[in-house]
């Protein structure tokens, strides 16, 4: 799909979802460009809060008077770890920044809740053992992230993150949740699993 194919669909996902909390992306003025959307929405710092089972981690693994935090960083990657192989990978950066700017988006549109992990890294094994999981997935490399935010219609969340992905954003209806990656630009709906 082409970069003006993959734009005109994420406006029709945006149109479509309804969504008040888009309000203030308009803001920025539709010209901008994504990365300016996502730099302004994280100019100040960057803070992820996520809740995986009955864990819940808040990290701001940047800030702008203190650059990178390692330690913040590294809790994170914990949270989006392969739960079944328990192992731990270094997370994306920009995977780690369209997530933060998801949060400040919603909380600007007056909605305070957590990430809802499904799955965040996964090991070879963990992947295949996975129906419909691709073999060459972008959680193999800590770069995609599977979510939900509660509150938050999917249509609308995939809808966001495509605005300001770095990457890809696969909708799943009937499965609860959204895909987020920073891989090639695209955009993709997946079947409800028949049954």
């Amino acid at each position: 799909m082409r970069t003006g194919d993959v734009l005109r669909w994420r406006r029709r996902i945006l149109i479509g979802s309804g969504c008040a909390a888009l309000a203030p992306l308009r803001a920025f003025g539709a010209s901008a460009a994504r990365s300016d959307r996502l730099t302004g929405l994280l100019a100040e710092r960057r803070t992820i809060w996520l809740v995986r089972g009955g864990e819940e981690t808040r990290a701001t693994y940047w800030s702008a008077e203190r650059g990178y935090d390692r330690d913040q960083y590294l809790q994170l990657c914990w949270a989006l770890r392969d739960i079944q192989a328990d192992r731990v990978f270094a997370m994306d950066h920009r995977l780690l920044d369209v997530l933060a700017g998801l949060q400040v988006w919603l909380a600007q549109g007056g909605i305070k809740a957590p990430l809802q992990v499904h799955s965040g890294y996964r090991t070879r094994t963990t992947n295949q053992q996975l129906e419909g999981a691709a073999l060459n997935s972008r959680h193999l490399l800590g770069q995609a992230a599977d979510i939900t935010v509660a509150g938050v219609g999917n249509v609308k969340l995939a809808g966001m993150a495509s605005v300001l992905g770095r990457g890809g954003t696969g909708f799943y209806p009937g499965r609860n949740f959204v895909h987020v990656d920073t891989g090639d630009e695209r955009i993709w709906i997946s079947p409800p699993k028949a049954g």
